[in-house]
This record gives C-alpha cells, sequence and structure tokens, in this order.
C-alpha cells in the first residue's frame, strides 16, 4: 500500500509538473487494491477483527448469540463457496481463451482475477471453522 501511495504521487508529479504520466501507476495501484482485501479477509475473520455490529448481539444470552454466530458463519460459508466456484469459472475461461488485460500494461487478465477465487476459498475456509466452534460451543453448553 506504501508503495501504491508513494507511485500515485509520482505519477501526479509527473503528470502535472513534466506532462509526462507514467501509463501503468493507476492499473497497478488498481490490482494491489483488488489483492490486498482478497489477501487479508480470511486472516481478518480468524483473528475476530472485522467490524461487527453487535448492539443487539449482547443483550442476548450467550447460547443465543452463539446460535446467531453458527447460522450467519454457515450462510457465510455458502455465499462464499458460490463466489469461489463462479470465480474460478470465470478465471478458467480467461485463461482458457487468454484473455488480456484492456489497459496500459497488457497482460492476461487471469492472472489479476485469480485472487478473487483463491481468497473467497480462503475466506469460506475459515467461516466453516468458525462455525465448527460455534457447533462445538453449543454442544458443550
Amino acid at each position: 500500500m506504501l508503495f501504491a501511495m508513494t507511485t500515485v504521487c509520482v505519477d501526479v508529479v509527473m503528470r502535472y509538473f513534466f506532462n509526462n504520466p507514467t501509463g501503468w501507476v493507476l492499473q497497478f495501484c488498481e490490482y494491489i487494491l483488488l489483492y490486498v482485501p482478497f489477501m487479508a479477509a480470511a486472516y481478518v475473520l480468524r483473528e475476530g477483527s472485522h467490524i461487527k455490529i453487535d448492539i443487539l448481539l449482547n443483550r442476548l444470552t450467550r447460547r443465543t448469540q452463539s446460535r446467531i454466530n453458527l447460522v450467519t458463519s454457515v450462510m457465510g460459508f455458502g455465499v462464499l463457496a458460490i463466489l469461489t466456484y463462479y470465480g474460478a469459472y470465470v478465471t478458467i475461461d480467461f485463461y482458457q481463451r487468454n484473455v488480456p488485460t484492456i489497459k496500459h500494461l497488457k497482460i492476461p487478465e487471469y492472472t489479476v482475477i485469480i485472487i478473487i477465487p483463491i481468497g473467497c476459498f480462503l475466506f469460506a475456509i475459515q467461516f466453516i471453522r468458525r462455525a465448527y466452534r460455534y457447533y462445538k460451543q453449543q454442544a458443550n453448553e
């Protein structure tokens, strides 16, 4: 992210003061902004560092909280499993058809979007692990 910020600043200076912008900076920063969340999402969920709006959840009993967390974790797994499937489908399609990016740097599009099914898969795994943890917690109560 620091590299992206620095290159954008350099690109702005090059564009406005020297009338010589670098064409690859915006494209590269777009890719960074795509990759960072997909690489970090599963880790953030595992650490419990994601945003929670638990004003209502905190007023419920521990057992009810556990049930709700179990259901939402299973639902999260389901959504991410679907996203993983379709993301992989599109990535494989782009690979087979050798679709290039239509920007300054002509690279295969699948190398850009492959992070979507990978990130969704890891995120889905974390959700199912979380669901299992809540399931075990309910079984022990």
